[in-house]
């Protein structure tokens, strides 16, 4: 045998021998590994039936029934015709010097006649639009003790509470004092025995597309 062939013979008999040497640990971690992973996929299945599934329940929606008497709900929405213009309603260009401060004297005093005068309890009718996403229909909404409990549409249907949408009359007095720190114009009149805002027409900077609107009227004590 020449030196080349018995050199390589020696060398293919040392690779051999390594890898008959190293095979058996490389195939104990292996199923150590595979075992270790079989566990771990027990435990959490395990984990997952022993936690029960809580169904969510609907958030701010009104309690009980809809409505037991469904034809008096319907009846408010009898004053519900299109108005063309409020020629009463007040503007206040709110970059003009002064027009702010004029605007939080006007909301303080109609929400003090508000507060001395107003019922508990009450119902109303709401119409919302912005710009984005257009103009609302016309939602009844009842409260108790200063907070809206529930809503209805013009058929009757009860409505969530969650949407921007729904509020109180006081949250309507609140949505008005945030406009005087950030608006660029707002119009806004009052019930002249309530004395709560029955239009307000809001814009914000920076174009004229930015605008809102809300009509309340029909206040009844319950």
């Amino acid at each position: 045998m020449s030196k080349r062939a018995a050199a390589l013979a020696q060398y293919e008999g040392h690779d051999h021998g390594c890898y008959s040497v190293k095979l058996p640990p490389i195939r104990a971690r292996v199923r150590i590994a595979c075992a270790k992973l079989l566990v771990l996929s027990c435990l959490i299945v395990a984990c997952y039936r022993a936690v029960p599934v809580i169904p969510i329940p609907a958030k701010n929606i009104g309690p009980g029934p809809i409505v037991q008497d469904t034809a008096g709900v319907m009846a408010f929405f009898k004053d519900t015709g299109h108005v063309v213009n409020f020629p009463e309603a007040r503007t206040f260009r709110l970059q003009t010097l002064g027009q702010r401060d004029s605007l939080r004297t006007a909301l303080r005093g109609e929400r003090t006649l508000w507060r001395a005068s107003s019922p508990p309890d009450y119902r109303f009718l709401v119409r919302t639009g912005c710009f984005c996403p257009g103009v609302r229909g016309w939602l009844l909404i009842e409260v108790r003790r200063g907070q809206p409990l529930r809503a209805w549409d013009r058929t009757g249907r009860s409505a969530p509470l969650s949407d921007w949408d729904t509020f109180s009359i006081d949250g309507l007095f609140d949505f008005l004092e945030r406009s005087a720190d950030r608006d660029a114009e707002v119009q806004v009149s009052f019930d002249p025995r309530w004395h709560f805002p029955t239009y307000v027409y809001t814009r914000v900077l920076p174009g004229p597309d930015m605008w809102s609107v809300i009509e309340a009227r029909g206040l009844r004590p319950i």
